[in-house]
C-alpha cells in the first residue's frame, strides 16, 4: 500500500498500460448509449511476483519474476473532501499455462483468433491465446506471422495460403506446429479467412482461427526461452525456410484471387445498373400535362404553380401566380 502500480509492472508492458489508461480516460462517457456507466477496458501484462524472505538468502533464488495476467481497467469518480477524485480500478485475473503434462493432447481448446496483414506482420492476437502460446498479445504486435510456423511446414502452408487467395479462406487445414514462446512448438488446426480489398483487389488481412490439440514438449509455456541453448538448424534448411516464406508473402500480394473478381464483378455490375439506370431516366419521353396534374383542390392550377406547391412557396415561378394553396404547403 502506499507503492505506485506501475513498479510491479513489468518494463516492457508499461507503455501499453500507460496507452489504455489515457485512451480510457480520454474516450467521453456517452450519457444516452445503453452502455453500462463504466465502460471497461481489458489489456494484458506482466506483474511482478512478491520476493519473500522464505524463498531464500541466495541471491540466485531471489530473481525478479512476473507472471501474466488480465486485467479489466474501469474508472471511478470518488467524492472526498477535497472534491471529485476520479480512481483507476484495476480487476487482475492470472493466466497460468494451459498444459500440465508434455505433449499434453487437448479434447476441447478454448479456440483464438490471430490477424495479419498481406505483408505477415501481425494486427491483433486473442487474449485467449495467452495459456496455450504464452505470447502477450502486445508481443507479437508488428511481427511476421509466418516466423511462428516450424520450417517443416512452410510447404504444406503455402499450399494453405495459396487456396486462401484464390477461395478467400479454407474451413479447417490439416494439423501442424506453432511456435509457443517458452521456444516449443504447439500442434493445431486452424480456420482461415481472408478480407479483400474491394476497391484495389488486393489482399488486405488473414484471419486464422486455431483450434489447439496437442500441447509442447515443455507444458509451461511462460517459462523464459534459454537463449544459450543453440537451435540446431542448417544455413541450408534456414534458406528454405526463408524462401517458402517469401513465396506465401508474393502470393499474398500478386495474385488475383477469386474473392477479387467476385468484388470486382459486383462493383461493375453496380456500375452498369447505375448507367443503365440513368440512360433510363435521361430517355424517358416527358410526360403530357395530364399526366403529370397533382391531386390538389382546384384541378384548375397551372403548370408552373404546382412547381410552387411541390417546392412548398419557393419556387422560381411564384412571383407570377401568387397561390394559396403553395403558401400553405409547409416547406419539407
Amino acid at each position: 500500500i502506499g507503492r505506485s502500480f506501475i513498479d510491479f509492472v513489468h518494463p516492457r508492458d508499461r507503455s501499453t498500460l500507460a496507452s489504455q489508461i489515457t485512451s480510457g480516460l480520454a474516450v467521453p462517457k456517452i450519457v444516452n448509449a445503453q452502455s453500462p456507466a463504466n465502460s471497461v477496458s481489458t489489456m494484458v501484462c506482466r506483474i511482478r511476483r512478491y520476493r519473500g524472505l522464505t524463498t531464500g538468502f541466495v541471491v540466485k533464488d531471489r530473481i525478479v519474476s512476473f507472471m501474466p495476467f488480465l486485467l479489466k481497467l474501469t474508472f471511478k469518480n470518488v467524492s472526498d473532501e477535497e472534491g471529485k477524485v476520479i480512481y483507476l480500478v484495476v480487476q487482475a485475473t492470472p493466466f497460468f499455462s494451459a498444459f500440465k503434462t508434455p505433449n499434453e493432447m487437448v479434447i476441447k481448446s478454448v479456440p483464438f483468433v490471430i490477424q495479419h496483414g498481406a505483408n505477415g506482420h501481425i494486427e491483433y492476437v486473442d487474449p485467449e491465446s495467452v495459456p496455450y502460446l504464452g505470447y502477450l498479445p502486445q508481443d507479437l504486435a508488428d511481427k511476421d506471422a509466418l516466423l511462428l510456423y516450424h520450417p517443416d511446414d512452410l510447404y504444406y502452408l503455402r499450399q494453405v495460403y495459396d487456396t486462401i487467395v484464390k477461395e478467400g479462406g479454407l474451413s479447417r487445414s490439416k494439423p501442424y506446429r506453432m511456435l509457443a514462446q517458452n521456444g516449443d512448438y504447439v500442434k493445431l488446426e486452424t480456420e482461415w479467412s481472408s478480407f479483400i480489398n474491394p476497391w484495389s483487389k488486393k489482399l488486405e488481412f488473414v484471419i486464422g482461427k486455431h483450434h489447439i490439440i496437442e500441447g509442447p514438449s515443455n507444458p509451461d509455456v511462460f517459462q523464459t526461452l534459454d537463449s544459450e541453448k543453440p537451435v540446431k538448424i542448417s544455413e541450408e534448411e534456414k534458406n528454405k525456410a526463408q524462401i517458402l516464406r517469401e513465396n506465401i508473402i508474393r502470393t499474398m500480394n500478386e495474385v488475383l484471387t477469386k474473392p477479387a473478381e467476385v468484388a470486382k464483378q459486383q462493383m461493375s455490375k453496380r456500375c452498369q445498373d447505375l448507367a443503365s439506370f440513368m440512360e433510363s431516366l435521361m430517355e424517358e419521353t416527358p410526360k403530357t400535362d395530364d399526366d403529370l396534374r397533382l391531386e390538389i383542390q382546384d384541378p384548375d392550377h397551372s403548370y408552373y404553380e404546382r412547381d410552387s406547391v411541390m417546392l412548398g412557396g419557393i419556387s422560381p415561378h411564384h412571383d407570377y401566380y401568387d397561390s394559396k394553396s403553395s403558401t400553405e404547403t409547409p416547406l419539407s
